[in-house]
């Protein structure tokens, strides 16, 4: 499949998408404004025709209600006069042979003597019934029922009419006659007010559509924004609940997702971080490895030969010499003594940077640990000329394990008896700062060389290279120190000063111990 076969194929429609909220809102502002266009047109702009709906309605059920008493003069006449001022409209009956035998154009007092029932009554004459003449030239016939439409003039003035007919069993015409005009008018305000309170409706609805569905869509909203944060590993928020069953439910199943995925992310992360944490021990152990190994097989170089060389004259002069055979044993004893604790001395720095050795805390004091250095070695330093000076207060009292860090203290003293100058003084004081002591091991001498000073606390590394190893110096001290420092997280360090060199380390502060 090509490139563009695979783009077209994966191609998708973009769908414009609208909320629900705004499809509700946009359907019922077009019913609203069709509400405002329809009194405007109903008003004006309609066929003469529909404005007679409504009237002929009323017409008709007034029709019935004179026919409901047709045959008693009293109710009669109280429906007669119900009608004519109820629907102001007007009320004649004509006789089988289409005469007027009733009309509400009489005088009262005529119509006080009608005659009942009506069938019977006498005709009475035509000026009390109303003019006017047909206009459509066929009514419009329902069963029993018709409408007419009617027109007369008088005085220049057009009037118009609606006849209602309706025929009783025995062949009398019940005529009911309303003008248009009035009709036309009465239902265009019908029709306006019958709009405004559909509009109103409609306003009252959306208002409460809207609040509906405000209460409806936050909680989809909600759920929206919080799936949100979900996707990005942020599972703090959680949804409330709801009066809705369906999305309270809805809402319980998000929640419960929510904290099934913290549980199992910070389980993924527990494991993950326990996992990184092996790999980097398993990285730092084997490049302990290859140092110890590097570092072993170029130390052991060196007395192996030896040890090789010395056995081979040993053996020569076993039988012939033996003095100078016992002598060459000696060198063997000595170098085999010397590979001892060079190993020794690696496999510690290798204890310390593997994390095998976990340190002991505990409170000491500074001051005796380094005074009992000082008198351990007095015999040497009174031989080799030295002053040695302990100015660490009494009162100076370290936390950590104070047998590892008392070798820190051993070979900062040693490597400074080593490098000791004219006028041979070795001062050891210490500085308070906020959380710790920085115990300094001074010594007269010459600096230590720029392209050495960062080198210095590595492996095997040896600035003065006049050290033979004769003296015992395997450059691993200095290194032994940097291993037990980062075991305690402390600093350390070295600086040249104006007569001879400081070398540095921090020891945890500790409250004195009560007596």
């Amino acid at each position: 499949m090509t490139a563009e076969k695979a783009n077209k194929k994966t191609k998708r429609p973009i769908l414009r998408k609208k909320s629900i909220t705004k499809k509700i809102f946009s359907r019922i502002s077009l019913i609203l404004l069709f509400a405002l266009v329809l009194p405007i047109l109903a008003y004006d702009q309609l066929p003469e025709p529909v404005y007679l709906l409504l009237p002929g309605v009323r017409m008709w059920i007034a029709s019935d209600e004179v026919m409901e008493f047709y045959g008693s003069s009293e109710e009669f006449t109280l429906a007669v006069n119900a009608v004519e001022t109820g629907y102001d409209a007007k009320v004649e009956v004509y006789n089988a042979d289409n005469r007027l035998i009733y009309s509400t154009n009489y005088a009262p007092e005529m119509t006080e003597n009608i005659v009942f029932p009506l069938k019977n009554a006498p005709v009475i004459n035509d000026k009390y019934k109303t003019n006017y003449e047909r206009v459509n030239t066929d009514s419009m016939e329902v069963g029993s029922r018709g409408f007419d439409i009617g027109h007369y003039t008088t005085a220049g003035i057009d009037v118009d009419f609606l006849i209602h007919n309706q025929y009783t069993q025995t062949g009398e015409r019940i005529c009911i006659i309303m003008q248009t005009s009035a009709l036309s008018s009465n239902t265009k305000i019908v029709m306006l007010i019958m709009s405004a309170i559909t509009i109103i409706l409609l306003l009252l609805s959306l208002c409460i559509i809207g609040l509906a569905l405000s209460r409806m869509t936050k909680p989809i909203k909600d759920m929206v924004r919080i799936t949100d944060k979900m996707s990005k590993l942020d599972f703090s928020e959680k949804l409330p609940p709801t009066k809705v069953l369906e999305i309270s439910e809805l809402s319980d199943k998000i929640n419960t997702m929510s904290d099934t995925l913290d549980e199992a992310l910070t389980d993924l992360q527990v494991k993950n971080k326990k996992l990184q944490e092996d790999i980097e021990n398993e990285r730092t152990l084997e490049n302990l490895r290859q140092v110890f190994i590097s570092g072993v097989s170029h130390e052991l170089k060196t007395p192996i030969a030896i040890i090789q060389g010395y056995a081979e004259g040993a053996l020569t002069f076993l039988e012939r010499d033996p003095a100078a055979a016992a002598e060459y044993c000696k060198v063997i004893m000595e170098e085999s003594v010397r590979m001892n604790i060079m190993v020794m001395k690696l496999l510690e720095i290798t204890k310390y940077d593997s994390g095998a050795y976990v340190p002991i805390n505990e409170v000491f004091s500074i001051h005796d640990m380094v005074a009992a250095w000082l008198e351990k070695e007095s015999s040497m330093l009174t031989e080799k000329n030295i002053q040695a000076i302990n100015d660490v207060p009494a009162d100076c009292f370290g936390e950590g394990d104070s047998i590892i860090l008392a070798s820190v203290i051993n070979n900062y003293l040693s490597n400074a008896v080593s490098h000791v100058k004219a006028p041979n003084i070795i001062r050891v004081y210490a500085q308070e700062t906020d959380t710790a002591y920085r115990v300094c091991v001074f010594n007269t001498g010459l600096p230590i060389a720029d392209k050495d000073i960062d080198k210095i606390w590595n492996s095997f590394y040896r600035a003065d290279k006049s050290m033979s190893r004769s003296q015992g110096r395997f450059g691993l001290g200095l290194a032994i120190v940097a291993s037990i420092q980062k075991l305690h997280g402390q600093g350390y360090g070295v600086e040249n000063q104006a007569d001879g060199v400081c070398f540095w380390f921090d020891i945890k502060k500790a409250t004195p111990p009560k007596e």
